[in-house]
């Protein structure tokens, strides 16, 4: 039992310590108050664009990120997504950490490519977290679950960086989680030294022989005629006792009952150091069974019959057998599983604050924009836009627009600079105002969200557009746009998405389809078998009056022998899915307006916009002018029937000449 105790105090003592140590180191050098857990600072450097973690590294989530960078020149330090950050650095030179050994060892992998300067990261907005700029550059981001990676560049996108950089995890109650284990390993360690050094009780002397005296009563029932001493006579110094009981012999004294346990009860130690007894059985016959351990005769002068008398040994049971000892066993148990119990509490607290694994096995996809983010785009558009248009400055224009309404705008200013060259007809500065945005998820550039707004200088028609990234390191250009009236339902921007199969399969037409079907419809007019297809807005009945009228007068001229108009699509629509299950379409469109010129005639262009293009150059044979259109259309779905929907249809004249 001694042992055992030894042992465990012995076993608490050094666990105790081990935890006393740890707990104090964690709390007072790894984690602090501020519940962080730091690296040492490291210098990183690269021949490359940046230095970035693999999304391997980042692993859980839950916790709050730390990143700390400071460098010679101005540091750029953000977190974005891994579809973002691969696709931004597509291509290039740069570092990649692909292992962490703590405390502060990295594992780095060059990743060869082009070392061309990139997009200043600080204009990008997809960062979840970013911080640029001269001296120490610090970001804190709570860690999502995904693909994330962590990017240190320079902040003007340049090669060759070189940063100290310190990482930082912040784990919630990771202190008090720490002082929790401190304490317990304090207990431990208490506990432990005093179950090792605390000292057994003394051990009783072993108890004297006991001498077998006859009592009384059983010398009276042996010598006839005894009565005995009287208690009230004076006891006589000197008087030989009439009766002496043999002297027992040494080897028939009792041994002594060694000291109990420590645990033992005071009542269980002296039952166990009490004597053997005798107890008097009276005279039995000479034939009779004997039946006893021991017996002892007396005998008597007058009547020397023997009288047997029985030693009665008390009862007697192990030590490992004695309930004393299995409460005491009971209690080293006891103190073990409490031990036990408040390691394990201690255990599944920490395990606890222990950070979620990443579990999104979907593929990594992300909303185009946020609506901050999108609705800072389309102010950025209002400035530069007026700004391009006043001066009539394509190059400014090409920062904030694509194809195809950047072909629309550069036609319209050289259109502009040829009849309006003293510049007193340029159209009035105007905003987008109240955007509504629907930014449907992207697991790939490029990426695009829709815009729908009102016109500072038109109350009666709105704006419908569509902004594109054509890469992370893009910014964002408006590539479609049209202008419906206010009267024309616009569908709700709320739940836009990206189409898939089964969100085709359910349309009343493909988008393709529709397209064609468009074209046709404006190429043969509104007597087309197309016509029933869709419901026209009223700019498209506009424009389909207004060239039928061309055609008329056109051919009366005497130079002109026949007019030919034709529409076709061009490049693949754009499409949306709405929440109703509708899809909402951009197509562009072509258009060229032939005159065929009379044999023997000379055709030239001689005023109008078409002179922006071709002025006065003679042509035998045709003339012709070059339209882009682009279109918004609502395709319904089967289940609801129905026609197609032109919401807008706006053109610009682009280009003009002839044969």
């Amino acid at each position: 039992m001694r042992f055992a105790r030894t042992a465990l105090g012995l076993l608490l003592t050094l666990a105790g310590l081990v935890v006393t140590l740890a707990g104090a180191v964690a709390a007072f050098w790894l984690v602090g108050p501020d519940n962080t857990i730091t690296t040492g600072s490291r210098q990183f450097t690269s021949q490359g664009l940046a230095i970035i973690t693999a999304p391997d590294l980042l692993d859980r989530h839950g916790p709050t990120l730390h990143v700390t960078a400071s460098g010679d020149r101005p540091v750029f330090v953000g977190v974005g997504q891994d579809l973002d950050v691969a696709n931004y650095l597509s291509g290039t030179a740069h570092t990649r950490l692909i292992r962490f050994d703590p405390p502060a060892t990295y594992g780095t992998q060059e990743m060869r490519g082009r070392s061309a300067n990139l997009t200043p990261p600080g204009e990008l907005d997809w960062w979840v977290a970013q911080a640029g700029g001269s001296g120490r550059q610090s970001v804190a981001w709570p860690i999502q679950d995904g693909r994330y990676d962590v990017v240190v560049m320079n902040a003007d996108g340049t090669p060759a960086v070189g940063a100290d950089v310190r990482f930082g995890v912040e784990v919630d109650r990771a202190f008090g989680i720490c002082l929790l284990v401190l304490g317990a390993g304090i207990l431990a360690l208490t506990f432990g030294l005093m179950l090792t050094f605390r000292r057994r009780s003394a051990t009783a002397p072993a108890a004297a022989p006991t001498r077998i005296t006859p009592v009384p009563a059983i010398q009276a029932a042996i010598t006839p005629g005894f009565a005995g001493p009287s208690p009230f006579a004076p006891a006589a110094a000197e008087a030989a006792p009439a009766y002496r009981a043999p002297a027992i012999k040494p080897t028939e004294q009792r041994e002594s009952i060694t000291t109990a346990p420590m645990l033992m009860s005071p009542v269980a130690v002296a039952k166990a150091k009490s004597p053997a007894f005798l107890i008097a059985v009276g005279a039995v016959a000479d034939d009779e069974e004997p039946g006893y351990d021991e017996t002892t005769y007396a005998e008597d002068a007058v009547d020397p019959e023997p009288v047997r008398l029985r030693v009665v040994e008390p009862e007697t049971v192990s030590l490992e057998e004695s309930p004393e000892f299995e409460r005491s066993d009971e209690a080293v148990r006891k103190t073990a599983a409490l031990l036990a119990s408040g390691a394990l509490l201690l255990t599944t607290t920490s395990c606890g604050l222990l950070p979620a694994k990443n579990s999104e096995a979907a593929p990594e996809t992300r909303p185009a924009v946020t609506l901050a983010d999108a609705q800072a785009v389309v102010q950025r558009y209002n400035q530069l836009n007026n700004q391009a248009n006043q001066a009539r400055d394509a190059k400014v224009a090409e920062t904030i627009e694509a194809n195809p309404t950047l072909t629309q705008t550069r036609a319209g200013y050289l259109i502009g600079r040829k009849l309006d060259a003293a510049g007193k007809d340029k159209s009035k500065p105007f905003t987008f105002t109240e955007p509504q945005i629907g930014a449907p998820e992207f697991g790939s550039y490029p990426m695009r969200f829709v815009v729908s707004s009102g016109l500072s200088t038109d109350p009666g028609s709105r704006q419908l557009g569509v902004w594109q990234r054509q890469s992370a390191g893009t910014p964002w250009l408006l590539t479609n746009t049209v202008y419906p009236l206010k009267s024309v339902k616009l569908p709700s921007m709320e739940g836009l998405r990206t189409p898939d199969q089964a969100d085709l399969d359910s349309l009343y037409s493909l988008p393709s389809s529709a397209a064609t079907n468009l074209a046709a419809y404006l190429t043969e007019g509104a007597t087309s078998a197309n016509a029933k297809l869709f419901v026209p807005s009223p700019g498209t009945t506009t424009l389909l009056e207004r060239r039928a009228k061309a055609k008329v007068a056109d051919t009366k001229e005497t130079y002109i022998a026949s007019v030919s108009d034709k529409f076709a699509p061009s490049g693949e629509p754009l499409t949306f899915i709405t929440s109703t299950g509708e899809a909402l379409v951009f197509v562009t469109l072509t258009e060229q307006y032939l005159q065929r010129v009379e044999p023997g005639s000379n055709a030239y262009w001689t005023s109008g916009e078409a002179t922006a293009f071709s002025s006065m150059v003679k042509y035998t044979q045709t003339l012709h002018q070059d339209y882009l259109y682009q279109a918004a259309l609502v395709i319904p779905t089967k289940a609801t029937g129905g026609t197609i929907r032109v919401l807008s249809i706006d053109g610009q004249l682009v280009g003009a000449g002839g044969s």
